[in-house]
């Protein structure tokens, strides 16, 4: 008897993270769902350029990571410059990165967004989707890159359109 109870235990112990980690994984989904939602009802919704960036700088940030963002585009730069050049640094690539998008999506507005399978890398998820545009466009794979925060919240940090990383181009472009 105490040894089945004890193999329904170690089955117990094993299966957890599992399931712990499929719920992440779901959780990653749901933000990416949400996250692509928001944005699509900003598109369609916000019909002036001025609306559109305003609503695409509060949606940038409550859901990214800037100050991650930020570092990561300066490289190592970042380890050298003042706190204060720092602040700067960041409102201006937030402005950049609002300005930049909000206007080259301004043109979308009845698409779907289809989420796809999320993938745990150690801190960080990657959650494939497709955008299937009412125009009968062909679609566009998107990955979203998540951070997971010390509170278990959900971040973005960078998202890859046509095979590019947003974030490393930026870093890119920065360096040369």
């Amino acid at each position: 008897m105490r040894a089945i109870i004890a193999a329904f235990a170690l089955m117990g112990l094993l299966l957890t993270p599992a399931a712990a980690q499929e719920a992440d994984l779901a959780k990653a989904q749901a933000f990416v769902t949400s996250l692509a939602d928001d944005a699509i009802m900003i598109l369609s919704t916000e019909k002036s350029r001025a609306g559109r960036e305003a609503a695409f700088a509060a949606l940038l940030d409550e859901r990214a990571n800037m100050r991650r963002i930020a570092r990561f585009t300066l490289g190592q730069f970042g380890r050298e410059i003042s706190k204060d050049d720092f602040a700067a640094f960041e409102k201006l690539l937030g402005e950049f990165i609002v300005k930049v998008y909000a206007n080259r999506l301004g043109e979308y507005s009845d698409e779907k967004v289809m989420v796809g399978k999320a993938q745990a890398k150690k801190k960080n998820v990657i959650v494939g989707s497709s955008i299937a545009f009412a125009n009968g466009r062909d679609p566009i794979d998107i990955d979203w890159w998540l951070r997971v925060e010390k509170d278990a919240s959900l971040t973005l940090f960078d998202v890859r359109v046509l095979g590019v990383w947003m974030a490393q181009e930026q870093r890119d472009a920065f360096a040369s």
